[in-house]
């Protein structure tokens, strides 16, 4: 058994699929949301302080968009459209990383 190092930060993105007449953010881009974000923070270098994990169902299901949460801000956000991603992930980051 070994110990691993933890992040410091997490964001969290529901991808959850369910059947095709109810509501799942897999449908809502979170795919699209997981890659972006793991794209961006990777290309800032802070790959190593803030990860970015897929979840099922957090919730907070909507007609559109996705759920997302941070991590230790304990902030939630849901119906998170792609298009919104960056200006959300760019009001965020301060905090996380004031918090990392």
């Amino acid at each position: 058994m070994n110990q691993v190092s933890l992040p410091e930060a997490r964001i969290f993105v529901c991808v959850n699929e369910k059947a095709p007449e109810k509501t799942a953010c897999l449908r809502g881009e979170g795919e699209k949301c997981v890659l972006w974000l793991k794209e961006e923070i990777k290309r800032r270098n802070l790959d190593k302080k803030i990860w970015v994990t897929r979840t099922r169902c957090q919730g907070y299901c909507l007609p559109e968009g996705t759920v997302v949460s941070f991590e230790p801000t304990h902030r939630q956000f849901s119906s998170v459209k792609f298009e919104e991603l960056a200006a959300l992930f760019e009001s965020e980051l301060p905090r996380l990383i004031a918090m990392t």
